[in-house]
């Protein structure tokens, strides 16, 4: 099958809406160790538990990620929403092992200042750094239909 490249405006859409879950359920999740609902007090105890909630952020979101994208729908609930999945180069669903490769080499990216992400606006497959360490693509859902003449 042959898919089509998915666009950059539909790869940020879903990385908001994951982030919005993400953030959500590491709410649900810290909330009995201490941290409030209220986003405007989490961090008045200074910068530790600003560390701490962003480990438990980043925790979460590696496990929603790579079980997410290992997963028979190659996507996450941001994804789904957008049309897009991720697949290996050869068009394939990701293993365990390559989702975690590819979702570890991006909270290394997410926490350098984005650069990883610019990669996408200059490579041929659009591939941000993580996508080129995991040997991944981020397409359209549905494959590209080719007419029979």
């Amino acid at each position: 099958m042959e898919y089509k490249l998915a666009s950059l405006s539909k790869r940020f859409g879903a990385l908001i809406i994951d982030g919005m879950i993400i953030h959500a359920l590491a709410k649900l999740l810290t909330f009995p160790f201490g941290f409030s609902f209220n986003p405007w007090n989490n961090f008045g105890n200074g910068f530790w538990a600003f560390a701490e909630y962003s480990g438990w952020t980043a925790l979460v979101g590696l496990v929603y990620y790579v079980f997410m994208e290992a997963s028979t729908k190659s996507a996450t609930f941001g994804k789904q929403a957008m049309h897009i999945k991720v697949l290996d180069e050869d068009g394939n669903n990701l293993t365990l092992a390559k989702s975690l490769i590819r979702n570890l080499t991006k909270v290394i990216c997410g926490n350098t200042f984005i650069v990883g992400y610019i990669f996408a606006l200059f490579t041929k497959n659009k591939q941000a750094l993580h996508d080129i360490i995991g040997t991944t693509l981020v397409v359209d859902e549905y494959p590209v239909t080719v007419s029979g003449s």
